[in-house]
C-alpha cells in the first residue's frame, strides 16, 4: 500500500495527450474524475492507468484527501480482509486501508487479482460503503471513491471465472481504456523529448539529441511493454550515447517482424561507411564506457565482465578510457 502526497501527485496536464485517442482519453476521463461512483480503469502493461489514476484523484474534489494505492496481487491471502476492512482483536483495532483513507479514494490495481470471497466482500463495500472489521460485528461507514484497473478486459476474468460477474457488472460502469503506445504513435516524439529530458538529470548527464531516424525507428516499434518500455529503452540509449547523440542501437531492441519502417536503411544510414568490426569496435567501447564508470578499477572490470584483466587492461587503452 502506498500513499501520496497531494502536492507531489501527477495531473492531467503531466500526461502527453496529442494524439486524438489520448485527446478523447482525457476529456471522458475528467468528466469520470467529478463523479463518486467506481472507476474501472483499462490498459496494457506499462500504459500509464496509475498515473491516470492519480490525475482522477486530483482533478476530484477529494484532491485534498489521501490518495492510497493497493497492488491486490501482493495482499496476503490470510491478511487481505484486515488489511482493507480492519481487525479487532481484544481491546486492540486496526484500521483497513479503506477507513484510512475516509474522504479520497483507493486504488485497486489489479483487481482481478482478489480471491472470490474478498471481491463479495467488496461488492458489498461498492454498493452502500458500510464493512465490519475482522474479529467485529459493527458496522462501520467510509466514504472513499474506489478505482480499479486491469491489464486486460474485465470481461475476460469473468469467463476465466477469476471475477464474480457481479463485481464486473457493478465496476463497468464508469470505464476507461487507456490506448496502448502503438495506437498513439503522435505521442511518441513528445513522450522522448519529456523522457530523454528527466533521464539526463537522473544521470547527471549534458542532454543528449536525436533525429528524425531515430523517432521514425520509435514510432514504428510494436512496443509490447508501452510508455514503459519507451522509457527504459530511452534509459539504455542515454547511458549509452556518445557526443550527445542518442542511436538506435544504444536502444537495444529486437525488432518485431511487422515492422513498419526499413529498419535496414535506418542502421545502414546510422553506420554510415563503417566496416563489421568498426561497428562491433564502436559498440564495444560505449559498453566498456558506462561499465568503467561502475567498476573504475581493471581487475574489478575484468571480473564483472568475465575476462582476463590483461584483455581488459588492453581495451581500455585502446579505446582511450579511464586514467
Amino acid at each position: 500500500m502506498t500513499e501520496n502526497t497531494p502536492h507531489l501527485m501527477p495531473t492531467f496536464a503531466d500526461i502527453i495527450a496529442q494524439s486524438p485517442k489520448m485527446q478523447g482519453l482525457l476529456e471522458k476521463a475528467k468528466k469520470f474524475a467529478l463523479l463518486d461512483a467506481p472507476l474501472l480503469i483499462q490498459g496494457e502493461t506499462g500504459t500509464g492507468k496509475d498515473l491516470l489514476a492519480k490525475s482522477c484523484h486530483q482533478w476530484s474534489e477529494r484532491r485534498e484527501n489521501k490518495f492510497i494505492a493497493v497492488n491486490c496481487a501482493g495482499l496476503p491471502n490470510e491478511d487481505a480482509e484486515s488489511e482493507m476492512f480492519g481487525q479487532a482483536k481484544g481491546d486492540k483495532t486496526t484500521q483497513g486501508f479503506f477507513e484510512y483513507a475516509d474522504g479520497g479514494t483507493v486504488l485497486l490495481d489489479g483487481i482481478a487479482e482478489l480471491s472470490l470471497p474478498l471481491q463479495a466482500k467488496l461488492l458489498r463495500f461498492l454498493n452502500d460503503g458500510t464493512f465490519r472489521r475482522v474479529g467485529e460485528e459493527q458496522e462501520h461507514y467510509a466514504n472513499v471513491r474506489v478505482i480499479c484497473t486491469s491489464q486486460q478486459p474485465l470481461q475476460y476474468f469473468v469467463d476465466e471465472g477469476k471475477v464474480r460477474s457481479d463485481l464486473f457488472h457493478r465496476l463497468n460502469v464508469l470505464t476507461l481504456d487507456v490506448p496502448p503506445l502503438r495506437e498513439r504513435q503522435q505521442d511518441i516524439e513528445a513522450l522522448t523529448q519529456l523522457f530523454v529530458q528527466q533521464i539526463s538529470q537522473h544521470l547527471g548527464i549534458p542532454t543528449p539529441q536525436f533525429d528524425e531516424q531515430f523517432i521514425d525507428y520509435l514510432q514504428a516499434y510494436e512496443w509490447q511493454g508501452n510508455v514503459r518500455e519507451l522509457y527504459n529503452a530511452l534509459y539504455r540509449a542515454c547511458s549509452l550515447a556518445e557526443k550527445q547523440q542518442l542511436t538506435v542501437q544504444g536502444l537495444s531492441l529486437i525488432a518485431p517482424h511487422s515492422l513498419a519502417v526499413d529498419v535496414e536503411n535506418i542502421l545502414i544510414e546510422q553506420f554510415g561507411e563503417q566496416t563489421l568490426d568498426q561497428i562491433m569496435a564502436n559498440f564495444e567501447s560505449q559498453v566498456l564506457r558506462q561499465f568503467y564508470e561502475q567498476y573504475p578499477s581493471t581487475r574489478k572490470l575484468a571480473a564483472r565482465l568475465g575476462v582476463s584483466h590483461t584483455a581488459i587492461a588492453n581495451k581500455l587503452k585502446n579505446y582511450g578510457i579511464g586514467k
